[in-house]
């Protein structure tokens, strides 16, 4: 196959993880494939594997960079007629193209939790994600609760072909060699993750014993809030508070983690569930449909969205054998990028 892969919003986080992990994939498990992969000017993202295609984009960069795309995917195509295009964000091509295009939905978060984002950031995506929407011709969600959440919430999308592609997490197979002689990692990098849920549970369990390590990664903005709160219940020596970890750093904490805690109240996939599990650790998630999925029966779940919830889940998960942890990592090793690429290619062949 000849695919376009635009990956012009790739650049960072969760979504940077799916596109490094998915174009590594595709050289391996398709090394005939011809893919041509859209970047902005300067990015690093398939340096080496794929035919790259850099896109200067003009500012300001929420107006240029849809133009950018359209631009670009218009005359590539022409150019070099793909049997398809993968957008890996709903944010392309504002026209329709020649060749048929899959866009991948990871969530609809903006949506359903609205008050999570500014009202900047929500009409931003309401305009790109909705045009995207009503341009594919297909879409590859990354768990069957996001495109429940797709058919509800566009029905429209419900006319068109559309797969459940869930993310790999066999990408932790090159990291460091796990153990669990480090703390219990969470995560801040966004309001649904709950780092303040988190802190009053840790102060619970402090109440009754010595709380275990507690490190919380990706700490931005709400870091003076959180480490004042921190202080006045004295947990100081207990929980520390990172921020944004370069990827090395951030492979090495995850690898030596004692658990993963993961109450996050939205999720599209919850990536960290599956990497903690296949490194062998216990998993601690809140009950919230995504997680719920991709867990499969071997996390251990809060019975609802309380400190007290999170704390005795957190006791729980200390207390899980070797057997439950080794069932957690078999399932977790079953999401691989292979299947990805080829559930994902799959569809692109029936559009």
């Amino acid at each position: 196959m000849k695919i376009v892969v635009d990956a012009m919003c790739a650049e960072f986080g969760g979504i940077r993880t799916y596109v490094d992990q998915l174009l590594a994939a595709w050289a391996t498990s398709f090394p005939d494939d011809e893919v041509h992969v859209l970047v902005p000017v300067g990015s690093t993202i398939s340096p080496d594997v794929h035919v790259r295609h850099e896109v200067p984009v003009r500012r300001p960069v929420a107006a240029g960079r849809p133009l950018a795309q359209t631009a670009v995917l218009r005359r590539l195509t022409r150019a070099i007629a793909p049997d398809a295009i993968l957008a890996t964000m709903p944010s392309t091509t504002l026209r329709r193209t020649s060749s048929p295009l899959a866009v991948v939905v990871h969530d609809l978060r903006h949506e359903l939790r609205p008050q999570q984002f500014s009202r900047a950031r929500r009409v931003l995506r309401r305009i790109s994600y909705g045009r995207s929407y009503a341009v594919a011709d297909g879409y590859v969600a990354v768990s069957a609760r996001t495109l429940h959440d797709l058919h509800e919430l566009h029905p429209s999308t419900r006319q068109r072909r559309s797969a459940v592609v869930h993310h790999g997490a066999d990408h932790v197979l090159t990291w460091p060699v796990p153990d669990r002689t480090g703390p219990a990692v969470a995560f801040a990098h966004h309001t649904n993750k709950n780092p303040d849920l988190i802190i009053e549970a840790w102060a619970l369990i402090a109440e009754q014993a010595t709380p275990p390590p507690l490190l919380i990664v990706g700490v931005g903005g709400a870091r003076e809030a959180l480490q004042a709160d921190l202080d006045q219940r004295g947990l100081t020596d207990a929980v520390r508070l990172a921020p944004y970890l370069p990827e090395e750093e951030f492979r090495g904490v995850v690898s030596v983690a004692d658990m993963i805690v993961f109450p996050s109240d939205f999720e599209g996939f919850g990536i960290p569930v599956v990497e903690g599990m296949s490194l062998g650790k216990p998993v601690v998630i809140g009950p919230e449909r995504a997680t719920l999925e991709v867990a499969g029966g071997h996390a251990v779940v809060m019975d609802g969205w309380t400190p007290q919830a999170l704390a005795d889940a957190v006791l729980e998960a200390r207390q899980l054998d070797d057997v439950a942890v080794a069932a957690a990592r078999t399932w977790g090793r079953t999401f691989t990028w292979d299947r990805a690429v080829r559930q994902t290619r799959e569809l692109l062949q029936q559009l």
